[in-house]
């Protein structure tokens, strides 16, 4: 079972979208691996939405898919530069480099499933439930920030789970600026007690302020 599921108040709850999990799982950025640290360390839960987390292993999986097909096409030019005069050998020894790329792109393909699992199993799923389908769809239809499709599902996700669980301290930290900084977004999430931060370094002061120097 996902860590503070039992209904029991919990002291913080951190919730992240999916540019956080592909910052942690993919590009392993520093103040987000402190961040995740800090929610092992103290008695916060780190929360996600079930569509964000497919979310980012999608998104994951694509720009690998995109890295291997860039690699056949060049395969192709290459082919055709080996024709001339004195380049076969040139190409030859591109084509060995290429080809452990391709064996290091599988073997982070496989890496990024483990990955989402592993960083899944540290989180608290926000789940996608028919109910939120429905409240999402209709805030799309109707034009509501945040606009998209997925981030609507993302915004309705936390809304819900965040109407049943409460906590002294609560945080959304999206990456995703641009399309959740509307009055609207932080209306709704004030209505809930919970901070809208943008910058990690925020969410790492609050921290600070709630459970002292860290």
């Amino acid at each position: 079972m996902a860590r503070g599921t039992s209904g029991k108040q919990v002291t913080a709850i951190l919730a992240v979208e999916t540019n956080f999990a592909i910052g942690v799982i993919w590009e392993q950025r520093p103040l987000l691996l402190r961040i995740k640290r800090l929610c092992e360390k103290t008695d916060t839960i780190l929360v996600i939405p079930e569509i964000a987390l497919v979310e980012a292993k999608s998104s994951l999986m694509k720009r690998i898919d995109k890295q291997l097909e860039a690699i056949q096409q060049f395969r192709f030019w290459l082919n055709d530069i080996a024709r001339a005069a004195g380049m076969k050998e040139h190409v030859l020894q591109i084509k060995h480099a290429l080809s452990n790329m391709e064996a290091e792109l599988q073997r982070r393909k496989q890496l990024i499933l483990e990955a989402v699992s592993i960083f899944a199993q540290a989180c608290t799923i926000a789940p996608l439930t028919p109910q939120v389908w429905i409240k999402a769809y209709l805030r799309w239809q109707a034009k509501i920030p945040p606009f998209k499709e997925l981030d609507c599902l993302v915004m309705e996700s936390l809304l819900g789970f965040l109407q049943r669980r409460k906590a002294k301290l609560t945080m959304f930290l999206n990456l995703d600026r641009e399309d959740f900084d509307h009055p609207e977004v932080h209306g709704e999430f004030r209505q809930r007690k919970t901070l809208l931060l943008f910058d990690p370094s925020d969410v790492i002061a609050e921290f600070r302020r709630f459970y002292g120097v860290m």
